[in-house]
């Protein structure tokens, strides 16, 4: 690491906080706002200490969801939503089921989760109207629109 690199993000390190609450308000407004749907699993809170919100991974549970999870997101992408995947599976890439042998059942939550969750949009340049039209568009989604 370069001394200008150090400098940077020691400025960085002073914004984490007010970064950190941003992603926090983010994260309470998609729970709130998209708490009527009953095939979306929200991911938990700590019960001490801070979570960071790297990403806000959803569940969308097979059973009870609108459509799979895939063309959710495909209709969220038309929209210009940018989702992914919430997890892989490790035990499911080729490595792992080529040296060790694993198949997708081996491990069912791993392999329920890598095919289930949905990471939807959430960083520190989103504004409340963005916010607001990601969860407009869920909606729709899961209305049939």
């Amino acid at each position: 690491m370069t001394d200008i690199q150090a400098a940077i993000g020691l400025v960085q390190l002073g914004k984490l906080d007010q970064f950190i609450e941003e992603r926090d308000r983010g994260a309470r407004f998609y729970r709130d706002a998209l708490s009527d749907l009953p095939w979306l699993k929200h991911p938990s809170r700590p019960n001490r200490g801070t979570h960071a919100w790297q990403s806000y991974v959803t569940y969308v549970d097979p059973e009870k969801a609108p459509l799979p999870r895939n063309e959710i997101m495909a209709r969220l992408h038309a929209t210009g939503i940018a989702t992914r995947p919430g997890t892989h599976a490790v035990h499911m890439l080729g490595y792992y089921q080529q040296c060790f042998g694993y198949s997708a059942d081996d491990i069912g939550g791993a392999r329920d989760c890598a095919r289930n969750t949905m990471a939807i949009p959430l960083h520190n340049r989103m504004t409340e109207d963005d916010y607001s039209y990601v969860v407009d568009c869920i909606h729709k989604v899961a209305h049939g629109g």
